[in-house]
C-alpha cells in the first residue's frame, strides 16, 4: 500500500509497509499523544476513526512534539502528533533504545499566526517587520516577540517562513515560553508584544482574552492577509507549518492502520470537514476548450 502526498508542488511518495502480525497486534486499545498541538482536530479524528472501527479504542494523551516522541520511543503510545519531523539525533537515540525508528507523515496544514494585544496600534506586519524584531530593531510599534518552546517545532517553521535557518539569527527580543497557552497569556499582558501560535490551537475567544491576529504582508505582495483557511491554502498567507502523525516503523499494526487512515483520502476528507486544511489536497480538474468562458 502506498500513500502519495503532494506538498506545495512537490510530489513525495511514502507509505507504511504491511507485515505479518505479532503479539502486539492483539491490542484493542492504542494511545495517541500530542493532542495539545491540535486539540479540536485530535478529538474529531479519533471520534471519526472509532465510528468506523468501534472495537479499537484510541486514548488521547496530552503534550506536544517532544512528549509524543518520548511516548512513542518508550512504547507508552502507538501514535504521536508532531509539529516537526524527529531529528537525526532523536532517531539515533530511538534506534539504540528500541531497535526501531519513527516514521511520520503530514496530515494537516496550519498557519503560524502573529497574535497581538488589542492595544497594539497596527493591524498588520510585514515579514520584514518580523525579521527586524529578530535583529533587535524597532518595528511596527512592537518591542518583543513571544514564542513557544523551540523543541516543539513551530519556531523552526516560523524561521523557515522568514528565510532563516535555526541558530542563524540574533534573538535578543525573543522570549521562549513553555507552550502556546503561555504565549497568549504573555501577549495579553504586554501591549507592545507579538506572539506566534498555530491556528490549530488558537481559541475562538481571542477577543475575550484581549487578543487578535495580525495580517501579514508577504515579501512578493502588496496586500496583507490574515491566517484564514483559504488564505493559508492558496499560499497568500506566508507563514505555515505541517502537523504530522508518527509511529514506530515496526510497531503495532493497529497504530500503523490509524496513521494510514489519517493519510488516506477518507482521512484527509475528515480533516477537511473538521475545518482544517488537509496536508494532501485533491487535485483540481482542468478542462481544456477552444470556446472562451462566457461565450
Amino acid at each position: 500500500m502506498m500513500v502519495v502526498f503532494v506538498l506545495r508542488g512537490q510530489q513525495v511518495q511514502r507509505g507504511i509497509g504491511f507485515r505479518l502480525p505479532n503479539e502486539s497486534d492483539t491490542v484493542t486499545t492504542i494511545k495517541m499523544v500530542g493532542s495539545e498541538l491540535a486539540p479540536n482536530l485530535a478529538t474529531r479524528m479519533v471520534a471519526n476513526y472509532q465510528r468506523e472501527y468501534p472495537k479499537l479504542h484510541v486514548l488521547i494523551g496530552e503534550g506536544g512534539s517532544v512528549r509524543a516522541l518520548e511516548a512513542i520511543a518508550n512504547r507508552q503510545a502507538g501514535v504521536g502528533l508532531l509539529y516537526r519531523p524527529p531529528t537525526a539525533d532523536e532517531q539515533k537515540l530511538i534506534k539504540q533504545a528500541v531497535g526501531d525508528t519513527v516514521v511520520y507523515y503530514p496530515i494537516a496544514l496550519g498557519g503560524i499566526a502573529a497574535v497581538a494585544n488589542v492595544s497594539l496600534p497596527v493591524d498588520s506586519v510585514s515579514l520584514d517587520d518580523l525579521r527586524a524584531i529578530l535583529r533587535n530593531e524597532p518595528s511596527a510599534g512592537t518591542e518583543r516577540l513571544y514564542a513557544p518552546d523551540p523543541n516543539q517545532g513551530l519556531w523552526g517553521a516560523f524561521l523557515e517562513g522568514l528565510g532563516y535557518a535555526e541558530g542563524s539569527v540574533e534573538m535578543a527580543k525573543v522570549t521562549f515560553l513553555k507552550d502556546e497557552t503561555q504565549v497568549l497569556d504573555a501577549v495579553a499582558a504586554d501591549p507592545a508584544g507579538i506572539g506566534i501560535a498555530s491556528t490549530l490551537t488558537l481559541p475562538d475567544t481571542l477577543g475575550v482574552l484581549g487578543l487578535r491576529t495580525l495580517k501579514v504582508l508577504p515579501d512578493t505582495g502588496s496586500v496583507a492577509f490574515g491566517p484564514g483557511y483559504e488564505q493559508i491554502g492558496y499560499g497568500e498567507y506566508p507563514l505555515y507549518h505541517y502537523l504530522y502523525a508518527a509511529c514506530l516503523s515496526s510497531g503495532s499494526i493497529r497504530a500503523a492502520m490509524f496513521v494510514s487512515h489519517l493519510t488516506s483520502d477518507r482521512g484527509q476528507r475528515q480533516v477537511e470537514r473538521a475545518g482544517v486544511l488537509p496536508a494532501r489536497q485533491t487535485a483540481r480538474q482542468i478542462y481544456l476548450t477552444r470556446k472562451p468562458v462566457g461565450s
